[in-house]
């Protein structure tokens, strides 16, 4: 069966006609399954994302002599936090930079036997991490209103392609 072409007007910016597009009308399964398909592909993004490298310890603290006050970095769920443990870093960095400028000696700084470069690499891990738990809970949002709109046939035709992929894995 042949798609009915469909045309769209394009106009420059004095609103005068400049082309028209022709294309072909999807219908609304076509748009769901499309639709079904980004959403996955977005899944599998984010599941790359949560499989972090961590470059120091992960336990923070703001004392370099106690460790009462440590932090555990891969559970820290507040941004403003990791923000603040780097924003401590950085200028823990620049004063004792700026110290031994003064004293003339040489001076590599690092915290808890990590240097800054590290620690922003975990913290960035983590906001990282944090973002993507929030763009799953978006995904599942849209997954589960696409769910709400799919016709059976395409709902058939979908788990068809999914039975079809597990058989020629196997």
């Amino acid at each position: 069966m042949k798609k009915p072409l469909v045309q769209f007007p394009v106009y420059n910016n004095n609103n005068n006609l400049k082309t028209t597009i022709m294309t072909t009308s999807k219908t609304t399964d076509e748009k769901v399954k499309e639709l079904f398909d980004l959403v996955q592909s977005k899944k599998l993004a984010i599941e790359k994302a949560e499989r972090p490298c961590w470059k120091t310890s992960g336990n923070f603290g703001y004392s370099a002599n106690s460790a009462h006050d440590r932090t555990s970095i891969p559970t820290v769920t507040d941004t403003r936090k990791i923000v603040e443990m780097f924003a401590f870093l950085i200028d823990r960095k620049d004063k004792s930079e700026s110290a031994a400028k003064e004293l003339g000696v040489d001076y590599n700084f690092t915290w808890l036997g990590f240097g800054v470069d590290e620690w922003k690499e975990d913290f960035q891990t983590r906001v990282n991490q944090i973002s993507v738990q929030e763009k799953r809970k978006e995904l599942a949002e849209l997954e589960s209103r696409l769910n709400a709109i799919i016709s059976p046939e395409l709902k058939a035709q979908m788990e068809l392609e999914v039975i079809a992929k597990l058989l020629e894995n196997n």
